[in-house]
């Protein structure tokens, strides 16, 4: 077990510590949620430097480093839809997206070995549902448009997705035909 996926797995224990804390009576829950989150954040962005940095990439971290952060996202969201600051439709989207992505991915990894790695598009939509979250929680007035903007890429993403890895799967087929 190496760094990143030590890290990976810290990201998977954060996610009913935030709940937790999100819904405790503390004095300053949000902001200890808050934190909690962009900690996780932190370490993602961490992990996938220092395996790439040292040569630490790892057939674990491709595949649980994404689930970690969907999970985390999806976690939060859905924390914040119980706490009605957004409406159950955003969190809804995510997760069919999320989960149309988890299942193609086991889906690709199971026929043809291939990983599926994260895009630009989906990177920034990720760093979009970070800052929308941060100002959620905080309650900006620009909050619901940042995040609206991330689902929007999201979205996007996930076409891009489909797109190249159908792509991925036709070469493939028509080159072990031959």
């Amino acid at each position: 077990m190496n760094l990143p996926n030590i890290l990976t797995i810290l990201r998977f224990l954060l996610v009913p510590i935030f709940t937790a804390v999100f819904f405790s009576h503390l004095k300053y829950n949000y902001i200890l949620a808050l934190i909690i989150f962009l900690l996780s954040g932190l370490t993602d962005i961490l992990d996938g430097f220092i395996a790439r940095k040292y040569n630490m990439v790892t057939q674990f971290g491709k595949l649980f480093d994404p689930l970690a952060d969907k999970l985390m996202i999806l976690t939060v969201l859905w924390c914040l839809v119980l706490k009605e600051y957004i409406p159950p439709w955003v969190f809804y989207i995510v997760l069919a997206k999320e989960i149309f992505m988890i299942l193609g991915s086991a889906l690709l990894y199971g026929k043809i070995k291939i990983v599926v790695s994260a895009n630009i598009y989906g990177k920034i939509s990720t760093f979009l549902f970070y800052i929308a979250i941060f100002s959620l929680i905080l309650r900006w007035q620009i909050s619901f448009y940042i995040l609206i903007l991330a689902l929007i890429i999201a979205i996007f993403a996930l076409v891009m997705y489909i797109l190249k890895y159908v792509n991925e799967y036709k070469r493939l087929r028509s080159t072990s035909r031959e």
